[in-house]
């Protein structure tokens, strides 16, 4: 096993305990074959640990934290304590993916009538580096189906889209801003029911909502499919409610969150 082969310290890894010990467990790095972690009873769980297997044990799947690595030992020291719940549960979600988008090029492989070890390597580096992995290059050919066909080139891409087009569900991004609306003219409420209803989602995939985070200052939250469009709906959302309010004589800002 060469240098490369192995986790970088700091990285994130998805792995499976085989081995509890007093001191510690072994964990096979199910992203590193043929490479082992160990966590240490201290890297377990956070306070004190008495015993261990209240806490890990034999056939857990575990996202650790990769905090040491000796290269020329081929030793992966790992802590599962310093992963947080959020970072557990989109790790796993991204290797599932990965797991999926590996299956789902096997059929493109076979609409193609190519091998699927030789197609996963042809387009494995590629997708990593343009899309960051191999589902991001599936959900890539849903969304910029023109720019990827400018990319890519041979006999698998129709089948590629195809295999997109009926297995990957569109993922949803949302972004937040804060709106600060202040008026002392007579009518102010007024002016400021009109500025809240005047913008409307672009898109029909886009939904759109203020609401109050206690006066003066309103959330506007906006749900879309990538944060291209999320971004384009939140800037001319915030454009017509500061439009809407600039006849109130009162100040108003806005605050990306």
């Amino acid at each position: 096993m060469s240098p490369a082969e192995l986790p970088e310290e700091g990285e994130f890894v998805i792995g499976r305990v085989s081995e509890v010990r007093h001191q510690g467990a072994n964990v096979d790095l199910l992203e590193y074959p043929g490479q082992k972690g160990f966590v240490h009873i201290s890297e377990v769980a956070s306070g004190w640990v008495k015993y261990i297997r209240d806490f890990i044990r034999e056939g857990q799947m575990v996202v650790a934290k990769v905090t040491r690595v000796k290269r020329k030992r081929h030793i992966v020291d790992m802590s599962v304590r310093q992963v947080s719940g959020h970072r557990k549960q989109a790790r796993i979600r991204e290797w599932k993916n990965e797991q999926r988008a590996t299956k789902l090029i096997e059929l493109v492989a076979g609409e193609a009538k190519l091998e699927p070890a030789a197609l996963l390597e042809e387009v494995s580096a590629s997708f990593r580096e343009n899309y960051g992995t191999l589902y991001g290059a599936f959900e890539a050919a849903v969304m910029e189906q023109d720019d990827f066909t400018k990319a890519y080139k041979g006999k698998w891409v129709k089948p590629f889209l195809a295999t997109a087009e009926a297995n990957i569900t569109l993922p949803f991004v949302t972004i937040e801003g804060r709106l600060t609306l202040s008026s002392w003219a007579p009518d102010g409420v007024e002016h400021l029911k009109r500025a809240l209803t005047a913008p409307a989602a672009q898109e029909e995939e886009t939904t759109l909502e203020i609401s109050s985070d206690g006066a003066p200052d309103y959330r506007i939250r906006v749900r879309a499919p990538d944060f291209k469009q999320a971004e384009r709906e939140l800037k001319a959302a915030t454009v017509a409610v500061l439009k809407a309010f600039k006849p109130s004589g009162g100040e108003a800002s806005f605050e990306r969150l």
